[in-house]
């Protein structure tokens, strides 16, 4: 694994610390936004021409999901890369387990000696720089070895035992604002639940994105309290969530907004007073398959759309409707049509424009209004 161009030998000074206290830094004053969805917004197009309509150009994150393998994600850094013996769990896949997930609803999991993590920081400017870093981590048994070895900027190793807690917050806080770092699992078996990054120069507005892939908003039942202590009160929660609901075979509406609303006050529990924006699936059309009626997936999506708006009404979140805001049942083949495309040939997923056309249509219909601080 290469080194960052550039990178200069460098000590780290280590903080260890098992308890809640060690995550409870206050994050400097901006206005804090998280969105969480599935893959519609797990790259920035979407957000980033939404923020971009507010006059937001810069933003840098409270907390990088740890979904460092993990295809279609796009991670607020320049560079990451992991090796292969790391594995990656998912909240919203989940069944009958106690929570054990962080607010970023994955996790990374390795007991092969040597697998390594690398994350470049410098993004989105080459210049941005991190004061510190916080790893939340859990072990799989507490008395057991584990033993990292820590990199900061190219420089030597440090070894650092974990053997003797059970989980916690490894706080890195380098002697000068690091570039980049590489962790190594040199014996041990290791969770990694997220990122937490202190900036030399922290924007005005945290944005952090924790939209997965594949994601449902049923993961929020497996998010565990005891591993976002350290999140930030958000004063901007985005939630948007429906195509992957939509596409079950047994899809019933009753039965969605049902489980919208047990995990809407799961979600709620977690940020109570952050305003909150439920956005609901865009058009669907259907690629393939004889006898299925063409418009299955609209009719479906306006069903979650109504129950998206009527569930989020009783817990104060605001809606917008994708679908029908960029023309209603029909436009994923009217957009997979158009010239230049807007919607892929899956009729599911927008192209990079189509996501860049709805998040201007979202940040017009929903200003930020960031106040001054």
């Amino acid at each position: 694994m290469h080194q960052p161009a550039g990178a200069r030998s460098q000590r780290c000074g280590i903080h260890l610390d098992d308890g809640p206290e060690a995550q409870a830094t206050p994050l400097p004053a901006a206005y804090k936004i998280a969105i969480w969805g599935d893959s519609l917004t797990s790259a920035r197009n979407f957000i980033d021409a939404a923020l971009k309509t507010g006059a937001i150009e810069k933003t840098t994150p409270s907390f990088i999901q740890a979904g460092i393998k993990l295809p279609g994600l796009s991670l607020p850094l320049k560079q990451s890369c992991a090796s292969a013996g790391w594995k990656t769990a998912y909240a919203y896949k989940e069944k009958g387990a106690t929570p054990a997930f962080s607010e970023g609803m994955l996790s990374m999991e390795s007991s092969t000696p040597g697998d390594v993590i690398h994350m470049d920081f410098r993004s989105p400017q080459p210049d941005t720089r991190v004061t510190q870093l916080d790893i939340q981590y859990d072990k799989a048994a507490p008395d057991g070895s584990l033993l990292l070895g820590v990199a900061v900027d190219g420089g030597a190793e440090q070894l650092i035992p974990l053997s003797r807690t059970d989980a916690g917050v490894l706080r890195i806080l380098p002697e000068a604002p690091m570039a980049a770092i590489t962790l190594r699992l040199v014996s041990g078996q290791i969770k990694l639940h997220g990122f937490r990054p202190r900036y030399q120069h922290a924007a005005k507005v945290v944005l952090d994105t924790f939209s997965v892939p594949g994601a449902q908003l049923r993961g929020w039942t497996y998010v565990d309290e005891r591993l976002t202590q350290a999140a930030p009160a958000y004063d901007l929660i985005l939630v948007q969530y429906g195509t992957n609901e939509g596409a079950s075979p047994s899809f019933d509406a009753a039965a969605y907004a049902a489980s919208l609303r047990t995990n809407l006050a799961r979600l709620r529990h977690f940020q109570p007073r952050a305003r909150c924006i439920l956005i609901g699936p865009p058009d669907r059309g259907v690629a393939a398959g004889p006898g299925v009626p063409p418009q299955k997936f609209s009719v479906i999506h306006r069903q979650i759309a109504v129950a998206q708006r009527q569930v989020g009404a009783a817990f104060g979140c605001g809606f917008w409707d994708w679908q029908g805001e960029t023309g209603g049942p029909g436009t994923a083949v009217r957009w997979m049509r158009s010239t230049p495309p807007l919607m892929q040939p899956d009729l599911t997923h927008m192209t990079a424009r189509g996501y860049e056309l709805s998040g201007r249509l979202f940040g017009r219909s929903f200003p930020f209004k960031i106040p001054q601080r």
